[in-house]
């Protein structure tokens, strides 16, 4: 009878702390744990363009574009908060072509300065319709539009410029993503 209230203890205990994990999201930053990571996509359709966020205004700044990032969840491999990231934000589903490495660097935010990792995938588009966006998702007030990648290279790396912040100059993951482009719109 012991061993049987140990375990049930043990099982409310287990219960309770997923049930706190739920409340704080493992992989988001907080006072507590001031990192965070997110995945990341160059997603390119089957003309060598590629997707992205532009917001028209954005946290005071203006003429924004971003690639889809989203912010892990418990529970999630990266593959799964990747088709997760691209169905809320883009409304795509899309085919994993190669990893591109990350982004990772310092945000000096006022009430929570944290770092903050973005992983990077380029995918190729099997499907995209911007009604299937998730419309209570943070970026929902986007635009997607699809840049051709040496535009799109250039208008990160002037915001880059404009903004004091790491993840502001996606350019770099956009031009390790070439090579798997060119590759995959040879065929």
């Amino acid at each position: 009878m012991r061993s049987f209230i140990v375990f049930l203890g043990l099982v409310l205990f287990l219960n309770n702390a997923s049930a706190s994990e739920k409340i704080q999201p493992f992989f988001q930053a907080s006072k507590k744990q001031p990192y965070h990571l997110s995945v990341g996509a160059v997603l390119f359709d089957q003309k060598g363009r590629i997707a992205c966020h532009h917001f028209k205004e954005i946290f005071g700044h203006k003429e924004v574009y971003i690639l889809m990032r989203e912010s892990m969840e418990n529970e999630e491999t990266v593959l799964m908060t990747l088709h997760r990231g691209l169905q809320e934000e883009f409304g795509a589903v899309a085919k994993p072509v190669a990893f591109l490495g990350c982004l990772s660097g310092f945000l000096d935010y006022p009430n929570l300065p944290f770092e903050k990792t973005t992983l990077y995938v380029v995918c190729q588009s099997i499907e995209w319709d911007s009604s299937k966006r998730d419309p209570n998702d943070p970026e929902a007030s986007s635009t997607i539009e699809w840049i051709n990648p040496d535009k799109l290279i250039t208008i990160m790396q002037q915001q880059g410029k404009r903004f004091n912040r790491v993840d502001a100059d996606e350019s770099e993951i956009v031009k390790r993503a070439l090579p798997y482009i060119k590759k995959n719109m040879d065929k």
